[in-house]
């Protein structure tokens, strides 16, 4: 006779792994509902997911609290930059320098105008500087996103991907300095502060110098092209996530270096499965999932109006730059438009080293970072909808729908 041991017990309890494969089959339903009804990145879609989950509970501090989710952000955002550094032709930029200026001035005017926007809140002071710092970069992942999903090429596209990737690099590097400084000022020692910044650099160096090394002498003996072989990448680049956490070097800055030095040694990037196939896939999905479901409905409501006026100034002062000096770069009036536009969307970078500000031992307004949050969530979404119809507008985006 059966026991009745072996019988579930009532009420039944559900173990979290049901709730991660709902949020999942949610996310997929709506990133391919808004690709397939409206012609929408489907990241638009996991974020949506991850929103309307929140609303049952959760957000940001339960992130916070969670090292699970938090190694998934951080996971796939390494792949994301190690993919996105891999991108960036150095020698395009010495070829022509106005690409350059182009970079430090939109990085730089939409640091100013972010500070600017927190100001007129009250909020100016250098922890809002650090904030704004945070939120003027392009969202790498979301560059790459469009790039591979609407299959788009042109002059604006790889623009867009350089500057994303170098202004990644300023943000990163100057939330680093800035939060030095302000620890700095509330009562470090000042070559403390810079001591443990140079670390933190000098060992994201090494690594990336590492992990470069590393890709280009297994390259010599797999094809990147296969996906069983891009699987090997990813453990190469998670092995060096795991040990710049450890040692507390930028995990951040540590893939963006490595992506960029392999290409050093290349006259072409190499080709390799996107995001290093199914289960880089599968993490980018979780990544937006997980913004989503951080950004509760008290933080955006508490940061809205400021995260409003910053994200709006912002993408104002990411107009400004291409537009003054689009054409001696070899850009037309149309193409420096959508330039700038394409550099709206801010996404996990920006929310990364704003987890990272609030987990430091800073003292920070709580309204200062729930207007950084409510920054991300409207760049997030309104920004790459902008983003997508200046790449269509620009021309590089040559099908009306998506690649399948």
């Amino acid at each position: 006779m059966l026991s009745l041991h072996a019988l579930p017990h009532l009420p039944l309890h559900a173990d979290g792994l049901l709730w991660v494969g709902l949020a999942l089959v949610l996310a997929t339903l709506m990133g391919e509902s808004v690709l397939r009804l409206l012609r929408w990145p489907r990241l638009i879609g996991f974020m949506v997911a991850g929103l309307l989950i929140a609303l049952g509970g959760g957000g940001l501090e339960a992130l916070a609290l969670q090292p699970g989710a938090r190694a998934v952000v951080d996971a796939a955002l390494a792949m994301l930059l190690f993919e996105i550094g891999h991108r960036v032709n150095l020698r395009w930029l010495r070829a022509n320098p106005w690409l350059m200026f182009i970079g430090l001035g939109e990085w730089t005017l939409a640091l100013l105008a972010g500070w600017a926007a927190l100001s007129a809140f009250g909020l100016g002071a250098m922890p809002g500087l650090a904030v704004a710092a945070a939120l003027a970069c392009t969202s790498p992942a979301v560059a790459l996103r469009l790039s591979g999903e609407f299959n788009a090429r042109g002059q604006v596209t790889e623009r867009m991907l350089l500057l994303a990737a170098l202004g990644s690099t300023l943000s990163i590097l100057s939330v680093g300095l800035l939060s030095g400084w302000i620890g700095a000022q509330n009562g470090q020692h000042w070559w403390i502060a810079v001591l443990r910044q140079v670390y933190a650099i000098g060992g994201a160096v090494l690594a990336a110098a590492v992990l470069a090394w590393a890709v280009n002498w297994v390259e010599r003996h797999f094809d990147f092209a296969d996906e069983g072989a891009a699987l090997l990448l990813v453990g190469l680049i998670l092995l060096v996530l795991s040990l710049t956490r450890l040692l507390h070097w930028s995990s951040l800055l540590t893939p963006l270096l490595a992506g960029m030095l392999l290409r050093v040694y290349s006259e072409r990037p190499r080709v390799w499965p996107r995001h290093f196939g199914t289960a880089g896939g599968v993490l980018v999905v979780l990544l937006f999932l997980i913004l989503g479901l951080s950004l509760d409905s008290h933080t955006l409501v508490d940061g809205l109006a400021a995260g409003l006026a910053l994200a709006l100034l912002r993408v104002l002062a990411k107009l400004a730059a291409p537009l003054a000096l689009g054409r001696p770069s070899g850009l037309s009036l149309r193409q420096s438009l959508t330039l700038g536009l394409s550099l709206a969307p801010a996404a996990a970078v920006s929310f990364v080293l704003l987890l990272q500000l609030g987990a430091s031992q800073l003292v920070l307004p709580p309204i200062l970072l729930d207007a950084g949050f409510a920054a991300v969530a409207v760049l997030l979404l309104g920004g790459t909808l902008a983003a997508r119809w200046a790449l269509g507008y620009a021309g590089d985006i040559k099908d009306a729908g998506a690649r399948r």
